[in-house]
């Protein structure tokens, strides 16, 4: 199903289960809040009775199983979003999920299924060539490819983005932002909110490229702190999506762990002069480093131990004696992420 397909649908109304596959993550939190909203009553308070939420932290296949059989409450029917990677689970682990998702009825129960980026692949079934585990899954689920906007239809979101803060992108603006910003959704929907404030507060009413360059972040230096920041606060989903920026752009593994290295020393960095008594301004001026991204690192440290930013680094730098002594390439770094401290997310929970 495409993603065109799947909007039709919502209107109608879902049934059943989707599974929400791509590279791009911000369009499945988009359409799984999309979902819901048109699932679920429009009273919050009774419509958390009925919302079965699953974190990305590993596929939790009896918190999964729970809320399938769950029955709707206060409302016709159960929302269950389910965002767990599925592709590590192994044969027994698969042949567990379909039948989980087997169980799913259509007259009560929505279910989305949308992995993260990395998290389960497709292979190609537009050629006709599905994976292995996308055969298993057709039979219980409507597959829908959510892939990553061309150029063209990138450019057209973000100028409808703009257009809603009252805002003209030009187009040579649209351009300078995907070869600064790169493609991700997630950050250029940052980016884009940050030209809508500044546009904002100076009084314009049009940005063109010298305001996407004035005010925007390059690709790589955005990766490397959502990837630095994802590991800090222990999101390890999050952080690995942000680690497949890499990969799909084949950028070698080394240099990967460099920027993120560097971000988190930064951060560190940051956090000490901080807990001296500087301020934003005294912070950049005491590491030169430019007076916004001070502010970042501000709020990405502020309550947050210098010990576990040094905990970060130390991780770091076993991560790169390994990927300098070792053919591990990606997997060295992986490990580093999939050992961070995190939070209980697998859990079943309402809302």
């Amino acid at each position: 199903m495409t993603e065109a397909a799947f909007r039709r649908e919502m209107k109608n109304g879902l049934a059943g289960v989707y599974l929400l596959y791509g590279e791009e993550d911000y369009l499945k939190r988009f359409y799984v809040g999309r979902a819901q909203a048109l699932t679920l009553s429009e009273d919050e308070t009774q419509a958390a009775f009925d919302s079965y939420k699953m974190g990305t932290d590993a596929p939790d296949l009896d918190a999964l199983e729970e809320a399938v059989l769950a029955l709707p409450l206060m409302g016709e029917r159960v929302f269950i979003q389910y965002r767990g990677g599925i592709g590590s689970l192994g044969t027994a682990g698969q042949k567990q999920l379909v039948e989980i998702l087997g169980k799913v009825d259509p007259a009560s129960t929505v279910c989305l299924v949308a992995p993260p980026a990395g998290g389960f692949d497709p292979g190609k079934p537009g050629r006709g060539k599905p994976s292995a585990l996308y055969k298993k899954l057709e039979p219980v689920c409507t597959m829908v490819d959510l892939s990553a906007y061309p150029p063209g239809e990138l450019k057209k979101w973000m100028s409808r983005r703009l257009s809603r803060a009252g805002v003209f992108l030009r187009e040579d603006a649209a351009d300078a932002m995907l070869c600064r910003c790169g493609r991700d959704m997630y950050i250029l929907s940052g980016e884009l909110d940050k030209l809508a404030a500044y546009a904002g507060a100076a009084g314009l009413s049009e940005i063109g490229p010298d305001q996407v360059e004035f005010v925007t972040c390059t690709a790589g230096e955005e990766d490397a702190f959502a990837l630095a920041n994802a590991v800090l606060a222990g999101d390890r989903g999050r952080a690995l999506s942000a680690l497949s920026y890499y990969k799909k752009n084949q950028i070698n593994a080394v240099a990967a762990l460099a920027s993120v290295s560097k971000a988190i020393c930064d951060m560190l960095a940051v956090s000490r002069l901080a807990g001296a008594g500087y301020d934003q301004a005294g912070i950049a001026s005491a590491l030169k480093m430019h007076t916004y991204r001070a502010g970042l690192y501000l709020s990405a440290v502020r309550g947050m131990e210098p010990s576990r930013l040094a905990a970060a680094a130390g991780r770091c730098r076993e991560a790169d004696v390994l990927l300098k002594s070792t053919k591990l390439d990606y997997i060295a770094l992986e490990r580093v992420i999939c050992t961070i401290p995190s939070k209980k997310t697998g859990e079943v929970r309402h809302g």
